[in-house]
């Protein structure tokens, strides 16, 4: 992730990602975060640039952890308008973030225990 613009952790603030290997849908994109709600640590995106605009004209996610035990529980929500009538709904976007949200849980158990 690089910072083009703000501190890259609160509204305005403009990151571009580049994905790694295995993103099936896009390889590089750029979202300005539009809220952070430190208080129930959630915070809202919109992605403004990258091969995500071919297919979406609009995209917003919203992140939330709320705590859970010695854990937490994320919640990764979107809010898009397609391009066209043929372009489908944004599953491989959302089993893509699944596979690595349980990626980094595993990760993050493992070390844990160490």
């Amino acid at each position: 992730m690089q910072v083009l613009a703000g501190d890259g952790n609160s509204p305005g603030s403009i990151r571009l990602i580049i994905y790694g290997e295995g993103s099936p849908l896009v390889k590089v994109s750029a979202e300005r975060i539009e809220t952070v709600d430190l208080e129930n640590k959630s915070m809202t995106y919109s992605i403004i640039g990258g091969e995500m605009l071919e297919y979406y004209k609009t995209f917003k996610g919203t992140i939330t952890v709320t705590p859970k035990g010695g854990g937490s529980i994320l919640k990764w929500s979107a809010e898009f308008e397609k391009t066209g009538h043929e372009i489908e709904d944004p599953h491989v976007i959302k089993d893509f973030a699944v596979k690595n949200f349980k990626e980094i849980d595993e990760y993050l158990l493992k070390q844990s225990s160490v």
